[in-house]
């Protein structure tokens, strides 16, 4: 006869198995709703961490000026990842990383913090601010380090976690670019507003040109109708008297007086055109050079005032046709102003070449210019004006000064001229 324990336990082993994998079905789903909380609060945590960081990215983005964008990284790399403090250093001109915007602490606790490079910045800012944790972020872009920033906290088992990491070093190469973008776009903008600014001083030049060319024209037309036209008349008045005397009887003296004064004023008129001519451009200029040109006019100058000239401009010979014809017109209007205002004995010309820029002087030992001369924008005399509008189309400048025993100097200086004419 079996045992009735045994049977007993025989008949509930079936309810005892099925209670038991109940109970185990029971852990195991309590155990996977477990899970899925975790697993879905992690997403909405990553989510959220990944809504931050495009927001930051998206303000960086924005930036226009590349302080306020490196700024900018500095805060939002602070306030991405919760820690302690932000530091953002930037290069100085010896080199040196130095401490230039901060977040979360005073700017002057870090008046002592000097590196050389991003690991050296790391230990200098946390031993600034007793910081046990950190990690340095250097901000490049296109090999080009702009700054290196520095994220520090009190926590030292902070700033480790790997999705942590990942987004700082996103905010940080990009905040990078984003400044470099900055950067160029200033650059340009400035390289717009000089190119819009030399258009409209090329603008004003070209007007004051015309105005110069046209006021030229007037006064030639003034010359000629005051001098040779009016001696021309005379002397057609001449030949008619002439006419005149010979169909009436007149004298053979009166006839000889008369061709006399014909003759004397036909002179004088190829005399003011050959003024007239030489007052536009001399031919001698064109065919032999700066110094051909310049010597006739200092010939009749000397002859007239009694002044000495040396002249030698050899290192402007090699000037193109135009960039010459420009020099000597401003030359010629430095002497005339040199021996009608300041009564020189002698009047030197030169040239020389200083690299690749030409240098011209007219250096006179006459009575000095007044210091209100050396500042005014009239300049010593007449045509001044004009000297500058000259040297302002050769792409140089022009100077009165003092001369340093006596006199004055006016020099023209022209860069690049040389390597232009080469």
């Amino acid at each position: 006869m079996p045992d009735p324990s045994i049977l007993l336990a025989l008949a509930s082993a079936p309810a005892g198995l099925a209670a038991g994998a109940w109970h185990g079905r029971r852990a195991a789903k309590a155990r996977g709703d477990g899970f899925r909380s975790t697993l879905r609060d992690e997403l909405v945590q990553q989510a959220a961490d990944l809504d931050r960081l495009i927001a930051a990215l998206g303000g960086l983005a924005d930036g226009r000026d590349e302080s306020l964008v490196l700024a900018r990284a500095c805060r939002d790399a602070r306030r991405l990842v919760d820690a302690s403090a932000a530091v953002l250093l930037e290069p100085m001109a010896d080199g040196t990383l130095r401490a230039v915007e901060v977040a979360g602490v005073e700017l002057d606790r870090l008046d002592a913090v000097e590196a050389r490079d991003a690991d050296g910045a790391l230990r200098a800012v946390r031993a600034a601010l007793a910081m046990p944790s950190g990690i340095a972020l250097p901000l490049e872009a296109q090999h080009d380090t702009v700054g290196v920033l520095v994220i520090v906290d009190d926590d030292p088992d902070a700033l480790v976690a790997p999705a942590l990491l990942s987004q700082l070093r996103v905010i940080a190469d990009f905040a990078a670019r984003a400044a470099q973008n900055a950067r160029l776009n200033r650059h340009l903008e400035r390289m717009r507003d000089e190119a819009e600014e030399r258009e409209r001083e090329r603008a004003r030049l070209s007007n004051r040109l015309l105005h110069a060319e046209h006021e030229e024209r007037r006064r030639l037309a003034a010359s000629l109708h005051d001098g040779p036209q009016q001696t021309v008349a005379g002397v057609a008045l001449m030949l008619d008297s002439l006419l005149d005397h010979h169909e009436h009887g007149g004298t053979v003296a009166d006839v000889e007086r008369l061709v006399r004064i014909a003759r004397d004023h036909s002179k004088e008129v190829v005399r003011e055109l050959r003024e007239a001519s030489f007052s536009l451009e001399p031919r001698a200029l064109r065919d032999e050079g700066l110094a051909a040109a310049l010597l006739p006019l200092a010939d009749r100058l000397a002859e007239a005032h009694g002044v000495r000239f040396r002249i030698d401009v050899d290192a402007a010979e090699s000037l193109d046709e135009n960039a010459r014809a420009l020099v000597f017109l401003v030359l010629r209007e430095a002497i005339a102003n040199a021996v009608k205002h300041a009564r020189p004995s002698t009047v030197a010309v030169s040239a020389r070449a200083l690299g690749d820029e030409l240098e011209v002087t007219v250096l006179d030992d006459g009575c000095g210019m007044p210091a209100l001369a050396v500042t005014s924008e009239d300049g010593l005399g007449q045509g001044t004006a004009g000297m500058r509008e000259r040297a302002s189309a050769l792409g140089g400048t022009i100077e009165w000064r003092p001369a340093d025993l006596g006199g004055t100097a006016v020099t023209l200086v022209i860069p690049g001229a040389l390597r232009a004419a080469a």
